[in-house]
């Protein structure tokens, strides 16, 4: 099934968390996005091309998993949401407000280890509105296997702090005195990094030790620089979780809860003997280090980012009929709002569950297509799901059926004629049961794709032989919702032998052999490519209209050349309220009186013979 996963996240330094899920969901054929909901992780992403801008566009892609490495994710995506944490249990604060505190927007918790899984499942069980499933953490896959001594000439000590105030070294004068004055002795040598909500000011401070025996990096990928350490010397930061497990010892500066494993000093003047220590890799640290790690992270192979992945997607397709709602939670959910500046009524608090598609009804697309060049790529790519995918081309001369032949696609060529006319002509041709009908000018939204495809998982079930699909119309970039287009729909999804279209030469609609219902989501419809383009395509319809409305219309008088075409502009703009659609909303107005006007002018010059 091709599943689409939102990488979901608020600061730089979850990149090196989310990289290898992005690798293991792209190694899987999947498909993945980002987005940050804060403007320091949007500057992290920026030369990425997946990436998401807007709230609007993220709800647009709709995934099936958002995975979070951050402390909330937006009630209002329909989705699974996935607490995959930005770091161990620091322990900077109680564990009540801060690594367990649950939040309640959570649908399933990946747990690094024992020491967290433990304590969530007796929160599970309090609570009942989440599930837990240990799979070890992302971010320390690169660590794996762990490699041997690396026999640096001058050992290297890998420097972290945190960002607390009251817990942070990087603040303290005298460490900072202390350090440069070690680092200029040229008996170690150190590689520092800050956490990224240090202020610049302590950054730079910091920076100005550079040296032959100090480098400052500005990263959030450290565990290069972690791997190529003989040691590490920091505060009460999650990092030193981390570093642990390459199992090389570590010095903690007024940790506030030191481990046995911690060589902890409390004073300036220790600092250095307890380097010196460390550096003699004393067995009594490294097994007490061993047994931490195993209670923290026993995971060793370097694969915790593949059961992260394999846990989301069999949570996708389980009922989870034994959770409870998520509770109402209103003041988190509009920070998370005010945070967006999205506004929304909506609040998905069930557990997401997709249905399994992999044994549906096969499916055929047809896409009728004439001098489509700027369309064909894009829509063959929103019906690549379909099982087959079938272009009838109108003889394009464009390009459009030398692009087409680049995909993998059955294409017939045929003389346009008109366009019910052609998709008649398509529909016998479809290989399987099912037939997609999407024009050149109409996308397959992600919501849409998925329900389709859950519709034919059993598509006899509610007898329906066709359904009527809703479109999105946009004009000029902008979505239209009034002028007479919001409620657009059309039938596009049918049995192949059940549904034909009217022989008429504009707007024919299909004529079902049976019952007909309605899918929830619509299409992507933008039929405006160009004012003199559009005036034109108005102008073609309105003649083929004038044949159709030939049989019909009587006598031709001033009714059908003044009083329809103002009936129609007042239709537009004050009946179906296109003036709330802007200028927008008045040109459409304007365009459809304009279309109704040379249609019966044209019909007039047919009666005459004349053009």
């Amino acid at each position: 099934m091709p599943y689409r996963f939102l990488i979901y996240f608020s600061y730089t330094y979850a990149i090196p968390i989310a990289e290898p899920l992005e690798r293991e969901i792209e190694r899987l054929g999947y498909e993945v996005k980002w987005f940050a909901d804060h403007k320091e992780g949007q500057e992290g992403i920026l030369q990425k091309e997946n990436v998401l801008h807007t709230i609007e566009s993220a709800l647009e892609y709709a995934p099936h998993v958002i995975l979070c490495i951050t402390d909330s994710c937006p009630d209002f995506f329909n989705s699974l949401k996935v607490q995959v944490f930005h770091g161990f249990n620091a322990e900077k604060r109680k564990s009540t407000i801060d690594h367990f505190n649950i939040r309640g927007l959570f649908d399933l918790y990946c747990t690094q280890g024992p020491s967290t899984t433990s304590i969530f499942k007796e929160l599970k069980k309090q609570y009942n509105h989440f599930n837990v499933i240990e799979t070890g953490w992302s971010k320390v896959d690169p660590m794996f296997p762990l490699q041997k001594d690396n026999n640096n000439p001058v050992p290297r000590i890998f420097v972290a702090s945190t960002f607390s105030s009251r817990l942070s070294m990087a603040l303290d004068p005298e460490v900072f005195s202390e350090i440069k004055k070690l680092s200029l002795t040229g008996k170690y040598h150190f590689d520092m990094v800050l956490h990224p909500k240090l202020e610049e000011s302590v950054k730079e401070k910091w920076k100005t030790l550079e040296g032959a025996f100090f480098t400052y990096h500005d990263t959030t990928s450290f565990i290069p620089l972690m791997k190529r350490a003989d040691m590490m010397m920091c505060d009460t930061t999650s990092v030193v979780q981390e570093f642990g497990l390459l199992e090389k010892p570590i010095v903690t500066f007024r940790h506030r809860v030191p481990r046995p494993h911690h060589i902890n000093v409390t004073i300036i003047q220790d600092i250095e003997p307890a380097l010196d220590r460390a550096l003699t890799k004393s067995q009594d640290l490294v097994e007490n280090l061993k047994i931490f790690n195993a209670a923290l992270h026993p995971y060793q192979d370097g694969k915790s980012s593949g059961r992260v992945i394999q846990v989301c997607i069999n949570q996708l397709h389980a009922t989870k009929n034994d959770l409870k709602k998520k509770p109402l939670n209103l003041v988190r959910k509009w920070k998370v709002r005010k945070t967006l500046q999205y506004f929304t009524l909506k609040s998905y608090n069930k557990p997401f569950h997709l249905p399994d598609w992999s044994n549906r009804q096969p499916l055929t697309a047809i896409l009728p297509v004439g001098n489509e060049i700027d369309n064909i790529q894009e829509v063959i790519d929103s019906v690549s799901f379909a099982d087959e995918i079938l272009v009838i081309d109108s003889m394009s001369t464009d390009g459009t059926h030398d692009i087409a032949q680049t995909k993998n696609v059955r294409i017939i060529r045929r003389p346009y004629e008109y366009s019910s006319s052609q998709k008649n002509f398509a529909i016998p041709l479809a290989s399987h049961e099912w037939v997609l009908l999407v024009d050149a000018d109409e996308r397959v939204t992600p919501k849409l794709k998925d329900e389709i495809l859950i519709k034919l998982i059993n598509p006899s079930v509610n007898g329906n032989v066709a359904y009527w699909i809703g479109r999105t119309n946009h004009f000029m970039n902008k979505r239209i919702r009034h002028s007479g287009l919001r409620n657009d729909k059309v039938i596009r999804l049918f049995m192949r032998d059940k549904c034909r279209y009217e022989d008429k030469m504009v707007h024919a609609e299909i004529v079902a052999d049976g019952k007909v219902g309605t899918l929830k989501n619509k299409f992507y419809h933008n039929t405006y490519r160009g004012i003199d383009e559009f005036i034109e395509k108005m102008n073609r319809y309105s003649g083929w209209q004038a044949v159709d409305y030939d049989k019909t219309t009587g006598t031709l008088t001033p009714f059908h050349f003044v009083l329809k075409p103002i009936y129609r502009f007042t239709k537009h703009y004050v009946i179906q309220l296109g003036f709330l659609d802007g200028m927008v909303g008045l040109f459409i107005a304007y365009l459809h009186a304009y279309m109704v006007y040379m249609r019966y002018l044209k019909l007039w010059l047919l009666r005459r013979n004349l053009k």
